[in-house]
């Protein structure tokens, strides 16, 4: 049950008591007083008390005021009664030490929820709201729909200027939500950080055009930045929570928060995965001339010589294994070949690779059967048919699929 609702029953229990005349049963009714009370008192102990001793807890005072309850419980406090028994007054007693007592506790938990919290506890309290979160049909859908940029809008490999764009309009969606509003309206001098994210692309009509390196600033004293990503500081995104609990929409602005930041990482995901490759290509002496080659062609001959090739062909006669060996080695010696073995050296984009280059075999009339039927004939990396059959559809978007087509003819 509802605390508060515990309360207002407890309180109307007593005054019931207070109210009504002595009779014998007077006595008993102050005997569940008492230990209603005591349970109540118990309960609170610990599930309350207890954990906000040791954890910052957002929602353990949500709608209560425990200050303003431990006077009130006081309030209710029991005379003893003129004509009542030495019983009725002995029962009376304990009920007002047991008010006393949880009093006490009432008391004790304020005064914990207004400590000095560890970092350590802040910490947990970011992982803790992120895992509610990540579990939630908020994080699934965010997931999707950024995947759904990625294939469509930027072919399956964002680039830079993608991932910026990307990252800048998310930014500025949780900025419109005013989830950072109640930070910065303290804020008079905001510092700036134009190497970071440039706000200055904006339109002048645009109705954050002179604000938004306040929110900007506010976000960054939570979020580090490191190799060009932004990093959450857990301790500092708990702290925030915690601090502004007591705001109203407190938990929708909690979750938009993690939302964005979500996003935002998706994104750098994919970020990171482009400076990979430009390591690995700073890394070699001769960057076109030292990269592997031999791994991709490999693996693209296996690939095309296992059985569900030959069962998938359009014409075994022609398209057997001689002429897929000199697909991929003509295809890996063409000017996409550098592109071809740079994406190798990713070791999550392997499997789109692949799955990409049969589907422009399919487009191109070498094999046949839809996309979902092939898919579920491959056997790679255990991975589901429908996100194999993704993949096969995102060859047609590839800059060496008509270099496939014109080979195929």
């Amino acid at each position: 049950m509802d605390n508060m609702e515990i309360f207002k029953d407890l309180f109307a229990k007593i005054e019931a008591v207070r109210d009504e005349e002595l009779t014998a049963g007077t006595r008993f009714r102050l005997m569940g007083l008492v230990a209603d009370i005591a349970a109540f008192t118990r309960s609170l102990q610990t599930q309350v008390l207890d954990v906000v001793c040791h954890e910052a807890v957002v929602d353990a005072d949500a709608d209560i005021d425990y200050a303003a309850l431990a006077e009130q419980v006081m309030g209710h406090e029991l005379m003893e009664r003129a004509g009542a028994d030495e019983q009725v007054n002995e029962q009376t007693l304990l009920v007002n030490e047991a008010l006393g007592l949880l009093s006490d506790v009432l008391v004790r938990i304020e005064e914990e929820l207004e400590r000095h919290h560890k970092d350590e506890e802040y910490a947990r309290l970011y992982e803790a709201e992120k895992r509610r979160y990540m579990n939630s049909g908020t994080a699934y859908r965010a997931r999707k729909t950024f995947e759904e940029w990625r294939d469509d809008a930027c072919y399956g490999h964002p680039l830079q200027e993608n991932v910026e764009d990307y990252r800048l309009e998310k930014l500025l969606k949780m900025f419109e939500k005013g989830v950072l509003a109640s930070q910065v309206e303290h804020i008079q001098r905001a510092k700036r950080y134009p190497s970071e994210v440039d706000f200055d692309q904006l339109d002048d009509d645009h109705p954050l055009k002179k604000t938004v390196h306040k929110h900007y600033a506010a976000l960054r004293k939570m979020v580090d930045w490191r190799d060009g990503c932004l990093v959450v500081i857990p301790a500092r995104v708990g702290h925030f929570f915690y601090m502004c609990r007591h705001e109203e929409n407190a938990k929708a602005n909690r979750t938009r928060f993690l939302e964005y930041m979500h996003k935002v990482e998706l994104a750098q995901e994919e970020l990171r995965k482009l400076q990979q490759v430009q390591e690995v290509a700073r890394n070699t002496a001769d960057g076109a001339e030292q990269l592997n080659f031999f791994a991709p062609s490999k693996h693209l001959k296996v690939l095309l010589a296992d059985e569900w090739f030959s069962v998938l062909t359009t014409n075994e006669g022609r398209y057997n294994q001689e002429w897929t060996d000199g697909l991929v080695e003509a295809l890996m010696h063409s000017e996409w070949g550098e592109l071809i073995a740079r994406e190798w050296t990713v070791k999550e984009k392997r499997l789109t690779l692949k799955c990409m280059i049969v589907g422009v075999l399919k487009d191109a009339g070498v094999l046949k059967g839809s996309y979902n039927q092939i898919a579920k004939l491959l056997d790679l990396d255990s991975e589901n048919p429908a996100t194999l059959a993704k993949y096969l559809g995102m060859g047609k978007k590839q800059g060496y699929a008509e270099w496939i087509l014109d080979y195929a003819k």
